[in-house]
C-alpha cells in the first residue's frame, strides 16, 4: 500500500532471482484517503478477495498467509505486528492512529469472510531491498521514490540501539528519510515553505516535500504563479494569472517529463503542456526556455538531494554491510518508483550528484538498478520465511 495505489499480489519464487507474479493495481481515491478506517480496510479487503478469485486460489479451510508491504511510517512491535504512527502522503484516516496495523487488516478480513492471516509486516523499502537483493545479490540500500520517498539499508545489528531480539549480525534498517532533515538545514525556497506550510502535517516530511513525485510539479507551479505576477514570464499576461494555475497540484510532475523529454532547442513540448492542460496559448521562444530551464532545476534538484541521502547511508554502513575503498566490491542501490523509472535523466543526475559527493574512485562502484514491483515480492519474501520459522 503505497501513497497512490495499492497493489496486490500473488508471488511464485521460481529460484535462480527468477519470479512468477500476478499482481492487480487499485487507485486509492482522495475519499478513501481522508475517510474512515474501517471504509480502508473492508476496501482492501475487497481488492483482495478480486485476487484470489483471479488467481484461483482454494486452500481448503488452511488460512493464508500473506506479508504486508506499508508505505507508511509504523512503530513496529514484531514481525507481523506495528502500531499505526502519522501517516502523510495526503492520507487522514479516522480511527486508525496508534492501532495495530495487524488488527485493522485482519478485522476487515473477517468482516469480509476471507482466511487470511497476516504473517510479515514490512516497509515498502525494506521490500525493495530484500527483492532486488534475491535478483542482485549486491543490494545494500533500496530506494523508494515515487509519490513518496523512503530508504532502508543494511546495518551492523550492534548499532541498532533499540533491538533487543535474537542475537544477530546485521538487519534491515527502514530509515524513514522522508522525514528526516529540517527547515534550519534543509536548503528550502520559498516555494518549499508554502508547500510544507499548505500541507495536512505542516513541519513533517521536508525532505519528502523538496524531492517526492507528489511535490515537484507544485514547485514548477508556486514558482510559474510568482514570475507571472512579477511579469518575468508570459508578459501577455499582463501579471494575470489564469485559473487554470490557480489550483493546488494542477502542475502534474508527468507534465515535468514531458518538458524534459524534449531535448530540442525549440522546447515545442512546454506550449503542448500549456495550451493541452491549461489552455495558455502565445509562449514566446525566450518563455519556453524558461520553463524548460525552471523544470530542469526542480528535477535536478531532487536528483542530487536524493543522492546525498544515498550518500549519507553509504557512508554509515562503510566499513560494516559497505566497503567503498574495495574497488572490486560493488555495492548496487535498488530504487522502485516512478519518478526514479519515468522521469528523463533522472538516474544519470543521480549518478552526477553521486561522483561529486563520493569522488570518482568510490562512485564507480556504485550502482544504480530499477526494482520493479519491490513491495510485494519482498513481502512475500518476508512472510514465507517468517511462516516457516527464520530469521528475519
Amino acid at each position: 500500500m503505497g501513497g497512490t495505489n495499492l497493489r496486490t499480489a500473488a508471488v511464485h519464487l521460481l529460484g535462480d532471482g527468477q519470479v512468477g507474479v500476478t499482481m492487480e493495481k487499485h487507485e486509492i481515491t482522495q475519499e478513501l484517503k481522508t475517510g474512515t478506517g474501517e471504509a480502508m480496510f473492508n476496501w482492501i479487503a475487497d481488492c483482495l478477495a478480486s485476487l484470489l478469485k483471479t488467481v484461483a486460489v482454494d486452500m481448503g479451510n488452511t488460512d493464508l498467509h500473506m506479508g504486508v508491504t506499508f508505505s507508511f511510517a509504523i512503530h513496529q512491535t514484531a514481525i507481523n505486528r506495528g502500531n499505526v504512527l502519522a501517516m502523510g502522503k495526503g492520507f487522514d484516516l479516522s480511527d486508525v492512529l496508534g492501532k495495530d496495523l495487524k488488527d485493522l487488516l485482519e478485522d476487515g478480513f473477517k468482516r469480509k469472510n476471507l482466511p487470511i492471516v497476516v504473517s510479515a509486516i514490512i516497509n515498502d523499502t525494506v521490500g525493495t531491498l530484500v527483492s532486488h537483493a534475491y535478483v542482485s545479490p549486491s543490494t545494500k540500500i533500496g530506494v523508494i521514490l515515487a509519490t513518496g520517498t523512503n530508504a532502508a539499508y543494511i546495518e551492523r545489528a550492534s548499532e541498532v540501539s533499540k533491538y533487543n531480539g535474537p542475537e544477530c549480525d546485521q538487519m534491515i534498517l527502514n530509515t524513514e528519510w522522508d522525514a528526516m532533515g529540517k527547515a534550519e538545514y534543509l536548503p528550502q525556497t520559498k516555494y518549499d515553505k508554502e508547500i510544507d506550510a499548505v500541507s495536512l502535517v505542516p513541519g513533517f516530511q521536508e525532505f519528502e516535500k523538496m524531492v517526492s513525485g507528489l511535490y515537484m510539479g507544485e514547485l514548477v507551479r508556486l514558482a510559474l504563479v510568482d514570475m507571472i505576477e512579477q511579469k518575468a514570464i508570459f508578459e501577455f499576461l499582463e501579471g494575470k494569472v489564469p485559473e487554470s494555475l490557480q489550483t493546488r497540484l494542477a502542475f502534474k510532475t508527468l507534465f515535468m517529463s514531458t518538458i524534459e523529454s524534449d531535448n530540442s532547442a525549440e522546447h515545442i513540448a512546454v506550449e503542448r503542456v500549456f495550451k493541452t492542460s491549461f489552455g495558455i496559448e502565445g509562449l514566446t521562444a525566450e518563455d519556453r526556455i524558461r520553463v524548460f530551464d525552471l523544470v530542469h532545476a526542480i528535477g535536478l534538484r531532487s536528483a542530487a538531494m536524493v543522492a546525498a541521502a544515498c550518500s549519507a547511508l553509504l557512508y554509515k554502513a562503510n566499513g560494516r554491510s559497505v566497503n567503498l575503498d574495495d574497488t572490486h566490491e560493488i555495492t548496487t542501490i535498488g530504487i522502485d518508483g516512478s519518478v526514479f523509472e519515468k522521469y528523463p535523466h533522472f538516474s544519470r543526475s543521480m549518478m552526477e550528484a553521486l561522483t561529486d559527493i563520493l569522488g570518482e574512485d568510490r562512485a564507480s562502484c556504485i550502482r544504480l538498478e530499477l526494482a520493479r514491483d519491490g513491495g510485494c515480492i519482498g513481502a512475500a519474501l518476508v512472510a514465507m520465511v517468517s511462516h516457516h520459522g527464520g530469521a528475519v
